[in-house]
Formats: C-alpha cells, structure tokens, sequence
C-alpha cells in the first residue's frame, strides 16, 4: 500500500469530488438490498476550507454496522472498493485505489451506524469545519504539525483522527 502522504490540494476548481460524491452516493444507494440509510460528503475536499489530501471521504450511515454483509462487500470489490483492516472502532472502513499497484487511497466511506455517539460525531465535526473559520484553521495548523513529524500515511491518520476527537471535545462537543 502506498505509505506516503499524499501532497495537499487547496481547491478543485473543476467540481471532481463534487461530481465523484453524487456518482458513488447513487451507486451505494443502488446496491441490491443496499443496508445505506444516509451518505454524507465529508472532509476537506467537500469544502476546501483548508489544504487537504486528495481523497474524497464519505460519511455512510448504516442502521446496523453489522448489516455490512460479506455479499454487500463483494458488491463493494466489484466496484473497485476494499475494506480497510485496521483496529477501527464501531466502524468500517472501505477504500478505493488508483490502481492495484500503488495502492494510492482516492476515496474513504466511513461506514456507521447512524443512531451512534460516533456518527453524531462525524457530523457535527464536518459542520464545524464547514462553517467554522477558527476551527478549520486551527485544523489545518495541527495537519501542518503533523507531517513535520511523521512520513507514513498510517501515522499521519491516527495522528490526524486523534487531532480531530480533541478540537471536537474542546469546541464542538462542549458548545452543545
């Protein structure tokens, strides 16, 4: 898998992720007895609010984790999308490649259960990010730190997800 960080983008002035997002959200939707409830875009690429890694990360609300079947899956493979095996928790997490070869990440769904402290989460932290200027900046200002000090794209996530759970308790969870 590709290891490194992927350099930032700062725009898309051709609206790609935008038309990527409505083109997938149909295709999870359209599944056969597809268990998607709500899909979501989430993420620096549906706002541009801050530099951000070119993949496009989409917030799946299921009503059950465990209605993610092995047969949903296969579907998922078809369309060109693997599960990530990573110790998450209360979640799944797929993605789509460039290739088979390099193993670049162009796309995430972040599958979960919709009634969950956890999707609440995701949401109300995209919603800060989107409309927030001091949390986006103070966002960006932590992923800069970040990769002065890391060069795998596993640290750089782990570092990235646990920076984003303390600004959401600080600001986001705590105004509520």
């Amino acid at each position: 898998m590709y290891s490194a960080i992927q350099p930032f983008i700062k725009e898309d002035a051709e609206q790609h992720f935008k038309s990527e997002y409505e083109e997938l959200r149909e295709l999870l939707f359209n599944l056969l007895d597809s268990p998607v409830k709500s899909t979501h875009h989430i993420g620096g690429t549906s706002h541009f609010n801050y530099p951000t890694e070119p993949i496009l990360d989409i917030l799946v609300g299921v009503d059950n984790l465990h209605d993610i079947t092995a047969l949903d899956e296969k579907r998922l493979n078809y369309a060109g999308f693997y599960r990530l095996h990573h110790p998450y928790k209360k979640k799944v997490v797929m993605a789509k490649f460039n290739n088979l070869i390099d193993l670049k990440q162009e796309v995430r769904l972040h599958i979960i259960q919709r009634d969950t402290p956890l999707f609440k989460q995701y949401l109300e932290m995209d919603e800060a990010l989107t409309h927030k200027d001091e949390i986006a900046q103070q966002f960006s200002d932590k992923k800069s730190q970040i990769l002065k000090h890391v060069e795998r794209i596993s640290d750089y996530e782990q570092r990235k997800q646990q920076a984003l759970d303390k600004i959401y308790k600080k600001y986001v969870a705590h105004s509520k």
